[in-house]
């Protein structure tokens, strides 16, 4: 599949080059600010230049879920070009079943994939190809793959209003479930207007990855008296009976100093969101310190709080065979959410 994706690419270098190279010129759809003459065009520090495309992003942004529904109609029945449908099913690879038996290496792999690091990783690797093992990596170039042959000034479909949208993600903001989703695509589209909206949803995808990649860097308040605190804010794709469901995750680490005295000081708090048919959407909250863990669930139905309650002793039992002490505690609702802060994210479309 990785093969049919690259198409002509001759070598892994040349690759990297190509993603690097689409990565620069920015989304191809979308809505467009008109420069002002009056003001510089480069932004000042590197803190106004992430405002801005925080402010770019969370305007245009969409959950996954929607653009999966629509890639597994598509590549069901419609003849996409050779080049849009093999950068579908790479997409749709990265889809992760969802079972019982999820272990921490499934979530270790679901970060790495899930094209937070994806700039990371090339630059640590320049030579290596992140094509078939990155999320990011495969939206940029299904999007590539969408948009040719369509005109460089098409006009943005109009998409979902912002109310039906997830909300955008920001550092220190709660994480959010978004349930599977059920296809949008007419039956009887013709296969411009679905390259185009295909193109539109993967171009909110990107805009989405590139919000929770900006919810993951460091602010001036991540040095506490806690010691230093890293993030990562991330959300992999999950594959269930009712479609594709996308779980949302916030790891911390909050710790300093070094060597082994690092790990055994550190404190890691990891939250996530999932919202899978019968149990609905349901919280978890998990903090590891000093060799105990604990864990806190809310699920916002009755039903689903009595079933995740009827398996918090078999989850206690698990814990424990696996040596690590914890308290499992479950709760019918949802967590007390911080307040936000005014100023986070500026919707400019009017």
């Amino acid at each position: 599949m990785a093969t049919a994706i690259a198409g002509a690419i001759r070598s892994p270098a040349n690759e990297i080059a190509r993603i690097q190279e689409i990565e620069r010129a920015g989304p191809i759809y979308g809505p467009r600010r008109v420069p002002d003459a009056d003001k510089p065009q480069t932004p000042a520090t590197p803190a106004s230049a992430t405002q801005l495309a925080a402010q770019d992003a969370a305007a245009r942004q969409d959950g996954l879920g929607p653009l999966i529904a629509d890639l597994r109609q598509a590549l069901g029945r419609k003849p996409l070009p050779p080049a849009a449908r093999a950068a579908a099913a790479q997409v749709m690879m990265q889809l992760a079943p969802m079972g019982p038996e999820v272990e921490a290496r499934d979530v270790m792999k679901a970060l790495s994939n899930s094209g937070l690091l994806l700039e990371a990783k090339i630059a640590a690797e320049p030579q290596a190809s992140p094509i078939g093992v990155d999320l990011k990596a495969a939206l940029l170039v299904l999007r590539q793959a969408l948009t040719q042959g369509l005109p460089r000034d098409s006009v943005r479909t109009p998409g979902k209003p912002t109310a039906q949208r997830p909300p955008p993600p920001y550092r220190g903001g709660p994480t959010t479930p978004q349930r599977p989703a059920a296809s949008s695509l007419s039956h009887d589209a013709e296969i411009p207007a679905v390259l185009r909206q295909l193109a539109d949803e993967t171009d909110a995808a990107i805009a989405r990855t590139e919000l929770l990649q900006i919810a993951s860097l460091p602010s001036p308040h991540d040095l506490s008296e806690a010691g230093e605190v890293t993030r990562w804010v991330f959300e992999a794709p999950v594959a269930t009976q009712q479609g594709a469901a996308m779980v949302q995750f916030e790891i911390r680490r909050e710790g300093r100093g070094t060597g082994r005295d690092r790990e055994e000081g550190a404190i890691w708090r990891t939250r996530f969101s999932l919202d899978i048919p019968p149990v609905g959407p349901v919280e978890a909250h998990l903090t590891l310190a000093h060799g105990h863990l604990g864990v806190a669930l809310w699920a916002q139905s009755a039903d689903g709080a009595e079933r995740l309650r009827t398996r918090a002793e078999s989850l206690n039992a698990s814990l424990a065979a696996a040596s690590l002490p914890a308290d499992v505690a479950v709760y019918h609702g949802t967590p007390a959410a911080p307040s936000p802060t005014a100023g986070k994210l500026v919707d400019q479309v009017l």
